[in-house]
């Protein structure tokens, strides 16, 4: 199993510098078995050890792995507290590709710890040791198939291969047709850029988010180290654009601003349709003042950004000589303003996930 993990707290650099590790169970004799722990640290080295359990002895290392098959009311014993744990909740959940049965405990240090029923082995946990947070998400495993099978991915990857295919014939069909009637294709292409713009852009990021799908067990970036390297190239998009604009280029403008607005548009639904807000996951941004000022300062900068660049798409006329002057405030402002929700993403994430700032 693999895990992501984010450390958040003034704790010391050996205890921060973990971002992702794998487990991996070496063998099994009699009533022990060992497991190897393989971690990432920030600077990119990897380090292992092997760990050892004994669920007679209650030897779980932290409720890492538990016995299998426990279900709601079910104990196990743990030799660190002494004592029985019971399992409080169940429910179904889809953990590295595959939907689970999870169930769930938790005590004055675990706030909530999850394992798969079926194989004992936790899935998620947040943890208040001390005075620092850890979060840890499994998302690759070898113990299941997800639900999209391996055989059919290569069906999957052919149908896209042939709807992009399609999308190509059918566009180089048009143009064909526009040109033999006669009718001016730039005039046309221009009055529907913002469209197609929008369009194309969807397409795409489609396309590549079907892609890191159907490689997601190839990829060893954590979300957050993900989506700091893709806010990284919206922002310099739209950097370059208010430099088109600057010179003169207002086609190129629009076209890069519209891109970059509605990717974060498209990403940010995705985002609440897989993972919808809950009292849960929204108490996970207030464990810590690092949490909570990088969630107030990226709602506070964000959301306005975000609704003036959609202002900014409705106004962008291609063919208007008006679009500069009602733009005129709109865009620095918005540019400000995004520039700015980045630079606190990133002290955010030097701050939660970077032993940088201590």
């Amino acid at each position: 199993m693999e895990y992501t993990v984010s450390i958040t707290g003034p704790t010391p650099l050996p205890a921060r510098n973990i971002t992702w590790f794998r487990m991996e169970v070496l063998g099994v004799d009699g009533e022990t078995f060992q497991v190897n722990v393989t971690v990432r640290n920030v600077n990119g080295t990897y380090s292992s050890s092997v760990w050892h359990f004994n669920f007679t002895k209650g030897e779980t290392q932290g409720w890492v792995i538990i016995p299998a098959k426990l279900g709601v009311g079910c104990t196990f014993y743990d030799a660190a507290k002494s004592g029985n744990v019971t399992i409080e909740g169940q429910e179904q959940k889809t953990v590295a590709g595959a939907t689970r049965t999870i169930t769930n405990a938790s005590d004055s240090k675990r706030l909530i710890k999850e394992w798969d029923m079926d194989s004992g082995v936790y899935t998620y946990s947040l943890e208040k040791p001390k005075n620092f947070t850890v979060i840890t998400s499994a998302v690759a495993t070898n113990m299941w198939a997800p639900d999209v099978l391996e055989p059919n991915q290569t069906g999957l990857e052919t149908q896209f291969a042939i709807a992009m295919l399609v999308a190509v014939l059918v566009l180089f069909s048009a143009i064909v047709v526009v040109r033999k009637r006669g009718l001016n294709l730039s005039s046309i292409l221009k009055r529907r850029i913002r469209s197609l713009t929008i369009v194309l852009t969807i397409l795409l990021l489609c396309g590549a988010l079907f892609l890191i799908y159907v490689f997601q067990s190839k990829i060893t970036m954590s979300f957050h180290e993900i989506n700091l390297y893709m806010q990284t190239i919206w922002c310099a998009l739209l950097i370059l654009s208010m430099w088109f604009r600057a010179k003169g280029r207002y086609l190129l403008h629009g076209i890069f601003w519209t891109v970059v607005v509605t990717i974060t548009l498209v990403n940010f639904a995705a985002v609440l349709l897989m993972t919808p807000p809950s009292n849960s996951s929204m108490e996970i941004f207030f464990t810590s003042p690092a949490y909570a000022a990088e969630f107030i300062s990226h709602a506070i900068l964000s959301f306005p950004a975000l609704i003036l660049g959609v202002w900014f798409i409705a106004l962008w006329r291609p063919n208007s000589t008006a679009f500069v002057a009602k733009t005129k405030r709109i865009a620095p402002v918005t540019a400000i303003l995004w520039v700015l929700s980045y630079i606190a993403g990133v002290l955010g994430y030097i701050a939660l996930y970077t032993p940088y700032f201590g």
